[in-house]
């Protein structure tokens, strides 16, 4: 709409029909047409000059145009990330993390062996509780530090959604922490999956299941 018909009032005003036409569209017909209606009416009450109107349809086309360039951009990448991750092995994939976060993961670690074990790579992500405590478990009500980086921290906790979802010692972590609240729980869970990527990343081998347990 912004191409065809512009953004100032009196262009939406000038294009009734089509602007209707659009709205209706975009909404799904979930605008009924009062309320298109109400909408070009507080158009045309506007008091936004007319003075210039051209210039700024102009203007927030170039800007239409700008967003479609960098969304094929986006696209373009995407692609070559897949191809890139599908060619390279990578660890991280073995736990069944999407490319886009393994790759994530991958770009804001840099190299892991100059973390000396999983907590300071935890730490690096910004998963470790202020006060530490081993293994899991996250006790009491202490946060975590969030140091390093935040878009590490966002993959982390977005590949504990996946990992829960897929492998039963990671959802056994969940439940076990779920009476604190969900976000606590997946934490949780985030805390420990950087300990096992640190692992898989240093030692370069895909993830596997633990042995179940002898019961003699």
């Amino acid at each position: 709409m912004v191409r065809d018909v512009g953004i100032t009032p009196c262009s939406l005003i000038g294009n009734r029909k089509l602007v209707q036409t659009v709205l209706e569209q975009a909404s799904r017909k979930r605008f009924s047409q009062e309320k298109i209606d109400l909408l070009l009416s507080r158009a045309k009450e506007s008091i936004g000059t007319q003075q210039g109107d051209e210039t700024v349809n102009h203007q927030f086309r170039m800007i239409a145009d700008f967003l479609d360039f960098v969304e094929k951009q986006v696209k373009e990448v995407n692609v070559e990330l897949r191809k890139r991750m599908t060619e390279t092995p990578c660890p991280i994939t073995s736990l069944g993390i999407g490319t886009k976060l393994a790759a994530t993961i991958l770009a804001e670690s840099g190299d892991v062996t100059m973390f000396a074990g999983p907590e300071k790579y935890s730490a690096f992500c910004g998963l470790d509780p202020s006060e530490y405590k081993s293994g899991d478990s996250i006790q009491g009500r202490t946060p975590i530090s969030k140091r390093g980086s935040p878009l590490l921290r966002w993959a982390m906790y977005m590949s504990a959604v996946t990992v829960c979802k897929k492998h039963h010692d990671f959802n056994r972590i969940f439940e076990r922490h779920t009476h604190r609240g969900y976000r606590y729980a997946m934490i949780a869970v985030a805390h420990k999956l950087a300990r096992v990527i640190w692992r898989l990343m240093k030692d370069n081998h895909d993830f596997t299941k633990r042995p179940p347990k002898r019961t003699w």
